[in-house]
């Protein structure tokens, strides 16, 4: 398969990052090349770091254990939904509190010249990946009301992704329209960025989560094989 470029689409993972939880991120070094200099007498030195860090932080995916107590952990999820052609949908024009409604996914459908369905990475991008970390970044934002999440699922999306860091309306704290994918055997990919380096494009959109046993999701590193 030929490509004309890469595009990075993940975040980087940094000490005290933010994220939706509040958790903490820490890398701390547990070898350093001076300590082990020093005990080698300069024969041998090396760097490594301890990671300390959330399931679902910066660029993620949630897997249906997230919602479901027998839904698929993520190592079990078929890397087949991870590896798909993309579908970028434009949803720039929304604001925050704005509820991305199933005409307006229809209207960004019919500009696309796509259906929306299966075999593809149906992506919604909405700019906010310009305000990630800001203050009020988590809460105002566009989002997806339960009636767009089951509409995409009657659709049989493969995977949804987007730029949010939430698809649910944020007043709506037990995030229903994250149970109506992931019920429905949907993973989600969030905190994406540089979507604007693929408008008009074709690509193939790839985010492998860790291989983590029983993981409720993974941080991904996503990137975009451009036609």
């Amino acid at each position: 398969m030929r490509f004309k470029e890469i595009v990075d689409l993940g975040r980087e993972l940094f000490p005290e990052m933010p994220n939706i939880g509040g958790l903490e991120v820490a890398f701390w070094p547990i070898e350093t090349f001076n300590d082990l200099r020093t005990l080698s007498q300069g024969k041998f030195a090396c760097e490594s770091k301890m990671m300390l860090m959330p399931e679902h932080c910066g660029t993620h995916v949630d897997a249906p254990r997230h919602f479901v107590e027998e839904g698929a952990p993520v190592d079990k999820v078929p890397l087949s939904q991870f590896i798909l052609p993309g579908h970028l949908l434009d949803f720039t024009a929304k604001g925050p509190r704005e509820a991305i409604t199933v005409s307006d996914l229809e209207a960004a459908e019919l500009r696309t010249g796509r259906s929306i369905g299966p075999g593809t990475a149906t992506i919604v991008w909405t700019g906010t990946d310009k305000d990630w970390g800001k203050p009020g970044w988590v809460s105002e934002r566009p989002y997806l009301p339960v009636e767009s999440a089951q509409w995409l699922a009657e659709r049989r999306i493969t995977l949804f992704a987007t730029d949010l860091i939430g698809m649910d309306n944020p007043d709506e704290w037990w995030w229903p329209s994250h149970k109506v994918w992931l019920s429905q055997g949907i993973c989600m990919v969030q905190q994406l960025c540089n979507l604007d380096k693929l408008a008009g494009k074709e690509f193939l959109f790839i985010a492998l989560p860790l291989k983590m046993r029983g993981g409720t999701g993974s941080p991904v590193r996503p990137v975009a094989l451009v036609m």
